[in-house]
């Protein structure tokens, strides 16, 4: 049998354990066949990696060590394939921890830097505690020599001790002073060259993995080794940049990825594929089990006055909170009187309203609502209703598994060469144009500023990915934005920024606004008037919005004053007001919105 690896004797072992065996030895005992990575396929987590190698055998039985795989494999994911009618009967993998690091020249040089610092470092701190000890020796010898003498000190000898004192100590003070700055600066220098003495090493200092393989050859051949497996320590994450010349002219979208690797091995000219999938890591497909329904029975507070004062911040606002509604409830809750009539529990815990209309909609689990006769049974006469939510609380409530046949793959036909350091290296995979429709958008009673947006009909053509995405328009960066590709809209809506020329105005008209008292009632009567002004050079397309409040009490009527409210597109579920018309350049115009509210004048509403 033909072994390309000596095993340590016993007496080698027994030199090991008595200290005399390099951790060199090792390593020179042995013949590792090194091993060539060819081929990469990265996904969002984890890598495919691809090796070759030569390797000659005897006929019969062979032992082969072949090196230089990554010390970070999924050792049930090892592929491997030999040629010459070799037949691999076993294999076992290692990582090799012995083998002599490389010691390049840039380290070195950092460490003989360190060095030098240290010592220098070093004698600053030592000629510093000399010269205290003089300043100390100083101060006592003059005190001895002035109150030690039996007949005293004459004045000119008094004079010129205190001025050799003075002249000393202030001479002996600047050195101190002087080797304080010389301390700081050279620690200084030494956590930056440190810094990098790190970085360099962690680039330098890689473990690498061993695969040793028992096989039989029927003849003596050269045979080729395939070798692949799956390997965590990597991964890439799509970004996008668009750029856009004027609104009259296509998006330019550049599909790019950030790739990064730490598998302890640096690839070199090797073939790159990203995958937009990811092993599935033994996830299993769900099957249903059956729902069964059954009343929900909240714990009760320990007493009415506690789930008052729990409820101290809630609003008697009934609809169950989606993303939407918490957008257009956050800015009035920050700023409105609360009322105690809802109390809202989460995982059976009192919150208030603005706990729990902050809650994403994406980690809960289930949700309830008792009634009026329900919720006053259980917590009093003042309570109208109560809304409990049970949050997500383990893996397997937010694990979704589907078989999707959308799968990209981005092969780049040049080698590519990635150093295992962790850090990002940015490739560009496509770069594409498409046409967009653009419009401004305002909500000014969330926010005055004033929105472009591009919207892309079709945007299934592109093949686009959840991603971030660089804005540059008419040359300039305006920010970052984000890519929702798993949208279900028609189209797909891009912010690229505020434009500060387009300005929107919303204030409330107080001629136009009254409050009265009709019999038992209070009816309050809002108007704003929204002023748009188009400070561009060339039209514009604007879309304003403004909300008028939606009442889930009987006892609250609310209705949307149409003679003083000009028609536009009204989305009644939300009382959403759209304007959507043509500004040209330099155009203001206003708009106004008037509604009225009637509720029983000993109650009060979140208005």
């Amino acid at each position: 049998m033909r072994t390309k690896w000596i095993w340590p004797t016993m007496a080698l072992c027994t030199c090991f354990a008595a200290g005399s065996f390099a951790a060199g030895s090792f390593a020179e005992n042995r013949e590792v066949v090194s091993s060539k990575l060819n081929e990469v396929t990265l996904f969002f987590q984890g890598a495919e990696l691809t090796h070759s190698a030569t390797v000659s055998l005897v006929k019969g039985t062979n032992e082969v060590w072949v090196g230089g795989l990554s010390a970070t494999i999924d050792q049930s994911s090892l592929k491997i394939k030999a040629s010459g009618g070799a037949v691999i009967s076993a294999y076992e993998y290692s990582v090799d921890y012995l083998s002599e690091k490389r010691s390049v020249p840039s380290v070195r040089k950092l460490q003989d830097s360190v060095a030098f610092y240290q010592k220098k470092f070093q004698q600053i701190e030592v000629d510093t505690k000399i010269n205290r000890h003089l300043i100390e020796l100083l101060q006592k010898g003059t005190e001895k020599n002035v109150a030690g003498s039996e007949k005293g000190v004459s004045f000119e000898e008094l004079t010129k001790m205190l001025d050799y004192y003075k002249s000393k100590s202030s001479e002996l003070e600047a050195i101190v002073e002087i080797n304080k700055e010389k301390a700081k600066e050279c620690q200084e220098i030494l956590r930056r060259l440190q810094a990098q003495l790190d970085q360099e090493s962690r680039e330098n200092n890689k473990t690498s993995g061993i695969l040793k393989l028992t096989l039989t050859a029927p003849i003596a051949v050269n045979s080729q080794f395939t070798i692949s497996y799956f390997t965590p320590s990597a991964g890439w994450m799509p970004f996008y940049d668009i750029n856009i010349q004027s609104t009259g002219r296509p998006i330019t979208l550049a599909t790019k990825a950030k790739i990064r690797q730490m598998t302890g091995i640096d690839w070199e000219k090797v073939k790159l594929t990203l995958s937009t999938s990811t092993p599935s890591n033994g996830k299993i497909a769900p099957l249903f089990q059956t729902w069964f329904l059954d009343f929900v029975q909240p714990i009760a507070l320990r007493s009415q006055n506690a789930a008052m004062k729990a409820s101290q911040r809630a609003y008697s606002y009934a609809p169950t909170p989606d993303t939407q509604e918490v957008a257009v409830l956050s800015e009035e809750i920050k700023n409105e009187e609360a009322s105690s009539e809802y109390l809202y529990f989460v995982d059976n815990m009192p919150v208030d309203a603005e706990t729990f209309l902050s809650i994403d909609p994406a980690q809960i689990k289930s949700k309830s609502f008792l009634d009026k006769k329900q919720a006053r049974e259980q917590y009093g006469e003042q309570v109208a209703g109560v809304w409990s939510v049970s949050l997500k609380s383990s893996l397997d409530d937010y694990v979704i598994t589907a078989d999707n046949a959308l799968n990209m793959t981005y092969a780049i036909d040049i080698p590519y060469s990635i150093r295992s350091n962790g850090k990002e290296q940015q490739v560009e995979l496509s770069i594409q144009e498409t046409n967009a429709s653009y419009k401004y958008y305002c909500v000014p009673k969330l926010d005055t500023e004033t929105y472009l947006l591009a919207e892309i009909a079709h945007p299934e053509r592109l093949n686009l990915l959840n991603a971030k995405a660089n804005v540059t328009y008419e040359g300039t960066y305006v920010g970052e934005t984000y890519l929702d590709a798993a949208s279900t809209h028609a189209n797909l809506t891009l912010t690229l920024g505020v434009d500060k020329r387009v300005s929107v105005k919303r204030e409330k008209m107080q001629d136009f606004s009254s409050k009265k008292f009709i019999g038992s009632e209070v009816e309050q009567i809002f108007t704003y008037r929204l002023t748009v002004r188009n400070g561009q050079n060339q039209p514009i397309r604007m879309v304003l919005k403004d909300q008028y409040p939606i009442s889930s009490q009987k006892e609250i009527k609310v209705e949307l004053l149409k003679a003083t409210t000009p028609p536009t597109f009204q989305n009644e579920e939300m009382g959403v007001m759209t304007w959507e018309e043509e500004l040209n350049a330099g155009e203001t115009r206003t708009y106004q919105l008037s509604f009225s509210v009637k509720y029983p004048k000993n109650r009060t509403v979140n208005l």
